[in-house]
């Protein structure tokens, strides 16, 4: 997706004379992206918002990610492999230019990708900060529903489970007795989080921005960007594996 057609939103276009066929294809955009490719998860999801009232400019955008699923359908996920469960969470502050509500975006890696999402958060954050936090309030609700899976399938889920944050002041938020005046809005609503990290349920270290994977789940990313991320989150190219 073009980078900048988020923005593009703001501006009023002409709606399209037949949406059938736009509904048509993010449908199917969505169901490539929950089920085999997390790199295209935030273009279907941004682009699903559009469905009951799409212009021109939302059906130029459904064609680009289709075509870049045609180049690249020699890609698959590479699962399976030696590894503990983590988790890479990431937000991005304001992404949707009409309500200035922000997008949340994680993954979930057992030496592969397991579990992925993208999604709008429902309230409009002040900060960057309550953004992130806001991100790592959704990803802890399924990384318990992952920790009682594993339990179930006899896994080892003794040990803290490791997330993955870019954000340092996000990180300060759960060491911080009590809260404070600019966070005390969002206390009720994402206190479990602190729960769980002086529970030993999970434990979050900091991971630079350049090294975030969640990164391509929260906004449209420049091409080189888009590969390095697609790299690490497990899609390979099936050429090069046979080579």
């Amino acid at each position: 997706m073009d980078p900048g057609y988020p923005k593009l939103q703001q501006k009023e276009e002409e709606p399209m004379p037949r949406k059938d066929d736009f509904q048509s294809l993010v449908g199917a955009l969505l169901y490539v992206a929950i089920n085999t490719r997390p790199d295209i998860a935030i273009s279907a999801s941004i682009l699903g918002r559009k469905v009951n009232n799409p212009c021109q400019a939302d059906w130029t955008e459904a064609k680009r990610a289709l075509r870049y699923l045609n180049s690249t359908a020699e890609m698959k996920l590479k699962l399976g492999g030696a590894g503990k469960l983590e988790a890479y969470v990431d937000a991005d502050w304001a992404g949707d230019h009409q309500d200035r509500k922000s997008n949340s975006g994680f993954i979930f890696h057992v030496g592969g990708p397991i579990s992925w999402a993208v999604r709008k958060q429902q309230c409009v954050t002040l900060l960057s900060t309550e953004a992130e936090y806001a991100a790592l309030a959704e990803a802890c609700r399924v990384l318990l529903w992952l920790r009682k899976l594993m339990k179930d399938i006899g896994e080892d889920t003794t040990e803290p489970i490791v997330i993955r944050e870019d954000n340092q002041s996000c990180m300060a938020m759960l060491r911080t007795e009590g809260g404070n005046r600019r966070t005390k809005h969002i206390d009720t609503r994402y206190n479990f989080i602190r729960d769980l990290a002086s529970n030993n349920v999970i434990k979050v270290q900091y991971c630079p921005a350049e090294c975030m994977i969640a990164d391509a789940l929260t906004k449209p990313l420049s091409r080189v960007k888009l590969e390095i991320c697609r790299k690490k989150m497990g899609l390979q190219s099936l050429q090069l594996e046979e080579e």
